[in-house]
């Protein structure tokens, strides 16, 4: 049966989009994507035996189940590759729609398919649909209620899922190749569920034929599938970069700019170089350098430059014996007065204040 001849009545998202199935009913399943291995097993299938047709445990955390049922039958492997990491995939038909909710808590999934038809409506009352061969990212932030999904059709499909304290960890010292929203994710800035189409690449659907053709077992297969997951991330994360920026060449040169403009910053914040200066220095135009510091910094040349300024001076600010005056000629400003109307817009409190407040935790 298609897909097309399982649809209802479509209903009118709050974003104003025609929704192509029903939502959840209100006793709809909630599938929460768990964090730590320990809690991701075959236990939160309890009460729907049915479902599952045959399961084999291939080692710790790691699995194999074929389901039946009224909505479908297929097969589906998972495996915990650490806490906060994990890959799923799976060949499964569903006969009717399924709808239900899902919440990942603080996940970034990303998700690939050679077949499938499915649908996600966001908290907000965004939608996103996925239609035959596909690759996307979905960004989960913390306390976001569930997701409704719809699934339908054939689906042919590889899934990742990593914690954002994991991601923080693999990129650490190098979040700045990460783009713009995976660094939003990071800093816990994102509000809402982000879900982006991806290119579709050839590189990212090898990925997924090779995982699904794997013939390996035991030890072997696990390492594969690891490797496969980071492979897929990797892919993912560039492909999402040449997404948002039209160009992973221009993206990267502008990139090593804005970091080599941010070092020499940290060492010139006293007396800051002209903007045309600053971008001859780092190998940038000068359009090229603010638009490209905004974009990787989230905020501006000038901006940057103060918040340097106003750190050195916060750390100044603890040392009894240098008076207000000295700290505001050290930072570079001419006049204290200045000094200390920026001081009160930075921190919300005067040079005075916050003096007084780091000699009250001192004691």
């Amino acid at each position: 049966m298609s897909t097309s001849n399982l649809r209802r009545t479509p209903a009118l998202l709050r974003s104003g989009h025609v929704r192509r199935f029903p939502a959840p009913p209100s006793d709809a399943a909630t599938v929460i994507a768990p964090y730590a291995l320990q809690d991701h097993s075959i236990d939160r299938l309890d009460g729907r035996q049915e479902l599952i047709k045959a399961f084999l445990p291939l080692s710790d955390h790691h699995y194999r189940m074929q389901s039946i049922g009224r909505y479908g039958d297929g097969h589906y492997e998972c495996c915990g590759l650490s806490d906060g990491f994990f890959i799923w995939f799976g060949d499964v038909n569903f006969h009717t729609p399924l709808s239900l909710h899902m919440s990942f808590p603080d996940l970034l999934q990303v998700h690939v398919a050679s077949h499938g038809d499915s649908e996600y409506v966001f908290p907000q009352g965004d939608d996103f649909s996925l239609e035959a061969t596909n690759s996307s990212i979905f960004i989960h932030p913390a306390r976001e209620p569930a997701t409704e999904a719809t699934f339908a059709g054939c689906h042919r499909f590889v899934s990742i899922s990593i914690h954002r304290e994991v991601l923080k960890a693999l990129y650490s010292g190098s979040e700045l190749e990460l783009p713009v929203v995976l660094r939003r994710f990071l800093n816990g800035d994102l509000q809402h569920t982000l879900a982006r189409p991806l290119p579709l690449r050839a590189a990212l659907l090898r990925c997924l034929d090779d995982v699904h053709a794997c013939s390996l077992e035991g030890h072997h297969r696990r390492l594969f599938l690891q490797s496969k997951a980071v492979e897929i991330l990797c892919q993912a994360i560039e492909a999402l970069e040449h997404a948002e920026s039209g160009s992973i060449e221009t993206t990267m040169l502008t990139a090593r700019g804005v970091i080599k403009a941010q070092r020499f910053l940290a060492e010139n914040f006293i007396t800051p170089p002209s903007l045309e200066d600053l971008a001859h220095e780092v190998g940038l135009s000068r359009s090229g350098l603010c638009a490209g510091f905004r974009k990787i910094v989230g905020r501006s040349v000038s901006d940057y430059t103060q918040d340097l300024r106003m750190q050195q001076a916060l750390a100044m600010l603890s040392e009894r014996d240098v008076s207000i005056a000295q700290i505001a000629y050290a930072v570079g400003y001419n006049r204290p007065s200045s000094f200390s109307v920026a001081v009160q817009r930075h921190f919300g409190a005067t040079p005075t204040e916050l003096r007084r407040r780091g000699a009250r935790r001192d004691n």
